[in-house]
């Protein structure tokens, strides 16, 4: 779906992560500078897991605006959603997308927070919102130009040397855009490892 245009994603939750990690690093150098080798065993390889989870819940969820469509990432899997396959776009509390597939949620996605988008007051009195949400501002722009490019690309399939013939591409149905959806192996697979590594040094 080409690059990533935008990333969007809570930042007093990425924050939290960055604060959270120090005192990991903190726990972690005071063990390794102090500690016993049993002791170390023991307690390190669960502060590593407890820096995997924060990257995992806090850092990793977010909602990448594309070219051709949004990436939602979420704690371990991943959505692929083209643009063609997108219905429409909910910013409340939180973010969640209507695709020919169904609803997904946005986990790190900023909302429009508790009391939705902020109100100005006109001078004859009159109430207007003063901007979209961050999240709905950024994704239908990329929406809106998406559609243009995909307007402009018909208009010139049909003007591009007179009429179309029968069998060329302008008479063809563009190919169908589903919404894809796949685990994080790698990811996952680390917190495995992690885990499997603590409760070893746990038990021995």
């Amino acid at each position: 779906m080409g690059p990533v245009a935008a990333s969007l994603h809570s930042t007093p939750t990425r924050a939290l992560a960055v604060v959270a990690w120090l005192f990991c690093a903190f726990f972690a150098l005071n063990l390794l500078m102090t500690g016993t080798p049993a002791g170390i065993w023991h307690f390190l390889p669960w502060l590593l897991l407890v820096a995997w989870a924060l990257f995992v819940l806090l850092w990793r969820p977010r909602l990448e605006v594309r070219q051709g469509g949004l990436a939602v990432v979420n704690l371990l899997r991943e959505h692929t959603v083209p643009f063609g396959a997108l219905r429409a776009v909910r910013v409340a509390q939180n973010v969640s997308l209507d695709t020919a597939s169904g609803r997904i949620v946005s986990w790190g996605a900023p909302g429009a927070g508790k009391l939705g988008p902020k109100m100005l007051t006109g001078t004859g009195g009159a109430r207007t919102m003063a901007s979209l949400p961050r999240t709905q501002a950024a994704v239908e722009a990329a929406w809106d130009a998406w559609e243009r490019a995909q307007a402009d690309g018909k208009h010139l399939g049909k003007h591009d040397g007179g009429a179309s013939s029968a069998g060329g591409s302008a008479s063809q149905p563009g190919p169908e855009q589903s919404v894809t959806r796949r685990w994080n192996v790698p990811v996952a697979v680390v917190g495995v490892l992690l885990l499997l590594l603590s409760l070893a040094g746990t038990v021995t």
